[in-house]
């Protein structure tokens, strides 16, 4: 079959490998769709990540296809069935499993190798984070669950009450779902970013005001004025992954106000952060990652129910040979269709 692999940095190709069998507890997918995503451009500039193995390693991780082979003791799929599976499942075993904290799962599974016309999914992913699509849910929506699900456990981590005020820094992918999210629960939302067209489309997925994004003191004066009494708002969401915008988050919050950090920075990244406002100001700091397999089924529900705008996010479709140039331009995330 043929599938993306990645060689190192700057270095995708488009290969011919062997077809994928099951093995005990897992399936193969024949994949419908699978999605671009920021991380996957993280990936093919620096040829490595956490959730990768070592290259030439398999490529892609948000994906949504048909089940077409089954292996011994899989149980509640069967052949034909339309699936979505994340990106990831813990061990339920660990320190911080047992801690009901399984996104620092100690023994983590991830799935790559969404960028082909065929996957196999780990027997774990299987298990605790392989879905059926509800009916008339396209493939390309579904493939979307685990992007949502990261957002969904930040928001529901997020301590801000209804009728408060949250700032999203970044307008992106990201940014629109917790706009979508926290202005769901009543929040009065203000996203920041650079690009008209984001700010517009955070309107529709329910911000209240939307502003350039500060790119110095003067900017996080504007948007910290906007908030009730200038004094800033109940929550600030970092939703970049730069450490600049990591810095600027902490000076639009109001005293005793929460701050999370959404996006991940580079390696090797540091930030410098004022003392007076974290210890007079009393705020609390929050980095987050990833998902947990109740959120990845809260977010399927909720791009099954179409409340949000979550088609507009997607650019047109692409082939797996235009994967590579995609992801080195800025822009939407793009369906991928294998065939």
């Amino acid at each position: 079959m043929r599938a993306l692999i990645l060689h190192g940095a700057d270095d995708l190709r488009l290969d011919e490998v062997p077809d994928p069998r099951p093995g005990p507890g897992e399936v193969v997918l024949r994949v419908e769709r699978a999605l671009t995503c920021a991380t996957d451009a993280k990936m093919l500039r620096n040829g490595r990540h956490p959730a990768l193995p070592a290259p030439p390693a398999p490529y892609g991780h948000e994906v949504a296809g048909v089940i077409d082979e089954i292996g011994d003791g899989v149980v509640g799929f069967a052949l034909g069935d339309r699936v979505v599976a994340a990106n990831s499942a813990p061990c339920g075993r660990c320190f911080f499993c047992d801690r009901e904290r399984p996104s620092l799962c100690e023994g983590l599974v991830y799935l790559t190798g969404a960028f082909a016309e065929r996957l196999r999914v780990p027997a774990a992913i299987v298990a605790k984070n392989l879905l059926h699509i509800p009916d008339g849910l396209a493939p390309e929506i579904a493939a979307m669950v685990e992007p949502l699900a990261c957002a969904v456990r930040k928001a529901e981590r997020c301590t801000v009450d209804e009728g408060g005020t949250a700032v999203i820094l970044g307008g992106g992918v990201q940014g629109q779902f917790l706009t979508a999210l926290l202005a769901g629960r009543g929040c009065r939302v203000h996203l920041c970013d650079p690009h008209e067209d984001r700010r517009r489309r955070a309107l529709a997925f329910g911000a209240a005001e939307t502003h350039d994004a500060p790119r110095d003191d003067a900017g996080a004066a504007r948007v910290r004025r906007a908030t009730p009494g200038g004094r800033g708002a109940d929550l600030v969401v970092e939703a970049v992954g730069r450490a600049e915008v990591w810095e600027v988050a902490v000076v639009l919050a109001r005293p005793g106000g929460e701050v999370v950090f959404h996006g991940g920075c580079a390696p090797g990244s540091t930030v410098t952060l004022p003392t007076h406002p974290l210890h007079y100001g009393e705020l609390r700091l929050q980095g987050f990652y990833h998902h947990t397999p109740d959120a990845v089924r809260r977010a399927l529900a909720l791009l099954g129910d179409g409340a949000s705008p979550f088609g507009d996010l997607l650019g047109a479709p692409i082939g797996l040979e235009e994967v590579a140039r995609t992801l080195a331009q800025s822009g939407p995330k793009h369906p991928v269709i294998p065939a």
